[in-house]
């Protein structure tokens, strides 16, 4: 499985309905958009990795995701509990003009598309309903204008999370279990040294835990490796360095961490799927 899916999204909108993942192995995956995501978990339990924080996946809860924030979702499966989740991604961009005549609501959008977001996880009812309906509008009367059709239900959403914001929801990191503030610390500490040679002993000793029981915290509680978590956050730095710039990929390589261009090089392409060179063209052709 790759460590990152869908960095770029090159239409204007994205939208899946009701996906089922029913492997007992379980679905993580680190992911990013170039759009602003929602996510809603119909059914299913778990955590999500994002900005240095492990978020409770929970039933019948919407999560927002803004442009390029890269995020890990580790849901658990069971035999008789498949992970059921609706996701809808949007070009801000090409949507923002249906806003235009609601200037509460598109103060919202603005909010959730560029402001540091306290909280990114939200409990919502009726929601389910709205997604069918605009399943049934792309798939099955086939509309003739899809992004109306879209524009629509994101203002359904908004509506939603207005209500709910406004009833100045508390910060749910409250009562963190010392365990879980380890892996926070953890995952800090890598966004801070991730361009230095990685060496579990120097982070343990930082952190004044034993290696062994580090990594064992980190994998049970974010079902990632920290070797991957750092691969990760290296490919990422690297995916917007060939987007903005025309550095070099002997530069590139020892700008997130990794000795030799031939090793950047193969890397990116196991878990990207493709070269670098061939990102960067994706990039320049969309």
């Amino acid at each position: 499985m790759k460590l990152i899916d869908n960095v770029l999204c090159h239409n204007s909108f994205l939208f899946t309905h009701r996906n089922i993942t029913m492997d007992e192995n379980g679905y993580a995956m680190f992911h990013a958009h170039q759009g602003l995501e929602f996510l809603y978990v119909e059914q299913g339990d778990g955590h999500i990795i994002m900005d240095n924080k492990l978020i409770p996946l929970s039933s019948r809860t919407l999560y927002c995701f803004q442009p390029y924030q890269l995020h890990r979702i580790h849901a658990n499966v069971r035999s008789n509990e498949p992970y059921i989740r609706t996701i809808m991604v949007i070009e801000p961009l090409v949507f923002q003009p249906y806003l235009a005549v609601f200037p509460e609501l598109h103060t919202l959008f603005l909010r959730l598309w560029k402001d540091v977001l306290p909280v990114q996880s939200f409990e919502v009812s009726e929601i389910e309903q709205e997604f069918a309906f605009l399943q049934h509008d792309l798939y099955e009367n086939v509309t003739k204008n899809q992004i109306e059709a879209v524009a629509l239900t994101f203002i359904t959403i908004l509506r939603k999370l207005r209500v709910i914001m406004e009833k100045n929801i508390q910060d749910r990191a409250k009562g963190t279990s010392r365990k879980i503030a380890l892996v926070e610390e953890a995952m800090a500490w890598l966004d801070k040294n991730y361009r230095e040679s990685f060496r579990l002993g120097d982070l343990a000793a930082d952190l004044h835990i034993s290696s062994y029981y580090l990594s064992h915290l980190f994998k049970r509680n974010t079902g990632s490796t920290l070797s991957d978590y750092v691969t990760v956050k290296r490919l990422r730095e690297a995916c917007l360095l060939l987007q903005n710039t025309d550095y070099s990929m002997e530069f590139i390589a020892l700008q997130v961490g990794m000795t030799t261009s031939s090793h950047f090089i193969y890397t990116f392409k196991k878990h990207m799927g493709i070269t670098p060179y061939q990102f960067r063209l994706q990039v320049l052709e969309s």
